[in-house]
């Protein structure tokens, strides 16, 4: 699998390449199978045309259908000025159909093997974002139970109220995590869906919490990795600022640019990462791993600025121009 998905990022780069290289490497497949076929001499039935299929399936599985076009006009202007026999006027049709069908299926190929390719690397982000977020949750509520039984032989009506409340905050947790895979999720809006995770999530009563999210046309799928981007923010600033009593702010924002373009700024005021611990610092890297496997599939720019807080900032594109 490993190998497949490497060949198809390489695919998918020679595809990217400058158009008059990607033509030019075509030409030159072209004049390959131009060389083998005069190799072969004067061959008759449908051996004129023999040597220029493989150079019509390398182009379009190489650059794409432009450029596997190219090499069919080339070819079949080379083989009817060649090798076309005088009594078979009408080959080049037949030559044209199966060159056309032939770039055609390869095309469609290549479109669903990059698409899995694609699936299985989000797939990969989500498993580890939510394998992240879940293993903060039960260490938040580990936490809080430790600090419960601490509390219970010295303050047990407080230790209880605190038991109520860890256990408040579980169901949100759990129906939180179930409606992330709820089609109706964004019914009530996305400005909704986001203030109720972080509610969840950030429960302190000592942290403010301000929500700006403007009406822009997203995708669900955007509105899905943005919520997840909030989520993984949020669970990172509880736990390294606001359960140390580090800061009392978390702001979300959510607003559209010029040129097509929307920004999505998360911050809180804890003290950034300056004098993290060796734990907290893998956390953190891992963290970072998530939020740019999520940026990445809104086709969004990841910023990470450590200035007064922690603020998290994603420029993508609205809807049209997701993948």
């Amino acid at each position: 699998m490993w190998w497949s998905v490497q060949m198809l990022r390489m695919l998918v780069w020679r595809s990217k390449q400058p158009a008059a290289i990607r033509y030019l490497e075509s030409a030159g497949l072209f004049g390959i199978a131009l060389l083998f076929r005069f190799t072969l001499g004067p061959m008759h039935g449908a051996i004129p045309f023999l040597t220029f299929y493989p150079a019509i399936l390398l182009a379009a599985l190489l650059f794409g259908w432009k450029e596997a076009a190219f090499v069919l006009a080339l070819s079949l202007s080379a083989g009817w000025y060649f090798f076309l026999p005088p009594t078979m006027s009408l080959l080049p049709a037949g030559w044209a159909f199966l060159g056309i069908l032939n770039i055609a299926i390869i095309i469609a190929l290549k479109g669903l093997a990059q698409g899995l390719a694609e699936a299985k690397d989000r797939q990969a982000v989500l498993f580890q974002e939510l394998q992240h977020r879940v293993a903060n949750t039960l260490q938040s509520t580990a936490g809080r139970l430790e600090v419960i039984a601490i509390r219970m032989t010295s303050r047990p009506e407080e230790a209880a109220d605190m038991l109520d409340e860890a256990i408040q905050r579980m169901y949100q947790s759990a129906e939180m995590h179930r409606r992330l895979n709820d089609p109706s999720l964004f019914s009530g809006g996305l400005r909704q869906m986001v203030q109720e995770v972080v509610n969840s999530i950030v429960d302190q009563p000592s942290v403010s919490r301000t929500f700006q999210v403007d009406e822009i046309n997203l995708s669900l799928n955007q509105m899905s990795v943005i919520t997840m981007l909030v989520i993984e923010v949020s669970n990172n600033s509880v736990k390294h600022v606001f359960q140390r009593n580090l800061g009392s702010r978390f702001d979300v924002t959510l607003v559209s640019l010029p040129g097509n373009r929307a920004m999505l700024k998360i911050n809180d005021d804890g003290p950034g990462g300056a004098g993290a611990s060796d734990e907290a610092s893998q956390d953190q890297r891992l963290g970072m791993r998530i939020l740019q496997g999520l940026a990445a599939q809104i086709n969004g720019t990841l910023t990470v600025r450590h200035d007064g807080g922690t603020e998290v900032v994603v420029e993508f594109p609205p809807s049209r121009s997701t993948r």
